[in-house]
């Protein structure tokens, strides 16, 4: 088995994959909220119990011996206690992304070293899966833009406030809004406070998406450019966005991918 983790600010995604017939099979996904409060032993049995769990719903249908875990991580706090949890707890030491990784991808940035571990794989698996030239806007606890040129060098990003985050302090401060959730309302124009916001959320954030990727490509001059979406949010925003590919899993297969490339 494979385990890809991707370490956000608000959520941990984990997949796991097992080989078939020479394919890799994502298998399960896990989430867990990011707390750099959570201890080595409590990561290590959260693990451990979703391993369990694939070995009972697949009986003896694979070999759940653990032979790699590739991480990308945004939160520093988290990589010694997650490194050492997976060290104890199914004795693989974890492989991390950084950007000196030999991708085959130039990161045309003043300082290329600040890009974000996410956004490196979220880049590198879209122009692989889809060609460049393109933008991987990844929404989560930001939303990002990435701007990847005809030659598949990165060129760029755009950090703008993530949806939930940017509408929290609005929701936390009022107490009639407490109950207001994420999701697609029936109409723009709101018919009430909860659907107001829903629409704002919604539809305000698609037209956001849309505006910044048109800009994106006009600076970047080139043709047939793709918009990639994906992160936790993406899913609700996507239908109501112009000429975008909807990719929920694009960062845990761009781990295996680089997995595979550089480590095995």
């Amino acid at each position: 088995m494979l385990i890809c983790v991707d370490v956000g600010n608000t959520t941990i995604a984990f997949g796991f994959y097992q080989k078939e017939q020479n394919q890799d099979i994502l298998l399960d996904t896990m989430h867990l909220e990011t707390k750099v409060t959570r201890t080595i032993d409590e990561y290590g049995h959260l693990i451990l119990e979703n391993i369990r769990h694939l070995k009972q719903t697949y009986e003896n249908q694979y070999d759940f011996n653990v032979r790699g875990v590739m991480i990308s991580s945004v939160v520093p706090a988290l990589d010694i206690i997650l490194e050492e949890a997976f060290k104890k707890y199914v004795h693989v030491c974890p492989d991390f992304v950084h950007v000196d990784l030999p991708l085959g991808m130039h990161i045309l940035i003043d300082q290329p070293k600040q890009l974000g571990a996410d956004l490196l794989v979220g880049a590198y698996m879209a122009q692989k899966k889809y060609t460049s030239p393109l933008i991987v806007v990844d929404m989560g606890t930001a939303t990002t833009f990435v701007a990847v040129n005809s030659s598949s060098d990165i060129i760029g990003v755009v950090i703008y406030p993530g949806v939930v985050e940017s509408f929290q302090n609005l929701i936390a401060s009022t107490s009639l809004l407490e109950s207001t959730k994420l999701s697609v309302p029936k109409h723009v124009i709101g018919k009430n406070t909860e659907e107001s916001i829903q629409s704002g959320m919604i539809y305000a954030s698609s037209c956001v998406v849309d505006g910044m990727v048109e800009k994106i490509k006009k600076e970047m001059k080139e043709e047939n450019i793709k918009t990639i979406l994906t992160g936790g949010v993406s899913k609700y925003i996507a239908p109501f966005c112009k000429s975008c590919i909807y990719d929920e899993f694009l960062l845990i297969e761009g781990l295996k991918e680089i997995y595979y490339q550089i480590y095995k």
